[in-house]
């Protein structure tokens, strides 16, 4: 869905392309400025990309403890 959004946008065929890197230059000259990253916190996804907060959890202890295991 993104890549027909992207050859009906600007009128090109993806299979022209053979890295990110062309896409990249392709888009700088197309809006006359190099591309920019920027740093977008959303709330949503953490830095290390996962969708859910990670936790460490000792699953022995919780095991035990649902167990009732001293």
């Amino acid at each position: 869905m993104k890549t027909v959004y992207f050859e009906e946008r600007y009128g090109v065929n993806i299979t022209q392309f053979k890295s990110t890197e062309d896409v990249d230059k392709f888009l700088e000259e197309r809006i006359g400025r190099a591309l920019e990253a920027k740093d977008i916190d959303n709330g949503l996804i953490d830095r290390s990309g996962n969708v859910f907060p990670v936790r460490n959890i000792n699953i022995d202890t919780n095991l035990n403890k649902a167990l009732k295991i001293q």
